[in-house]
């Protein structure tokens, strides 16, 4: 028997990959909410995409027209501008999260490791 495709929203989609930024098991979390752990990845992927794409993007001063319509089509686009660089800055400030906890996991391995000078220090 096969399932039927379901369509997730996006606040679901984003709560889900929120979740999945604090670092839960995903293989745990598929089974929790019933959908295919490839799934998953594949929304965290289109994120990534997506604030690529947005982060790509030149941003340019708004021209003429757009300064003679009304605010509402220029503030929408000015939220969008933002959101997308809040996308990229927490992509950003994770990549660093992980590689900042990466170098202190070396460092105290290398710590206990290391063993001490066979030497004692002179009285100079």
């Amino acid at each position: 028997m096969s399932r039927g495709w379901r369509k997730y929203s996006p606040e679901f989609r984003r709560d889900v990959l929120e979740k999945m930024k604090t670092g839960v098991n995903v293989s745990q979390l598929s089974r929790e909410l019933g959908i295919c752990r490839k799934l998953l990845y594949q929304w965290k992927d289109l994120a990534a995409g997506a604030a690529k794409r947005a982060a790509s993007r030149p941003v340019c001063p708004p021209s003429e027209a757009d300064l003679e319509g009304s605010a509402e089509p220029q503030l929408r686009r000015k939220v969008q501008q933002l959101e997308s660089l809040v996308a990229r800055q927490s992509l950003e400030i994770d990549f660093f999260k992980g590689a900042l906890q990466r170098i202190e996991e070396r460092r105290r391995k290398r710590e206990q490791t290391s063993a001490p000078g066979s030497t004692s220090k002179s009285d100079r």
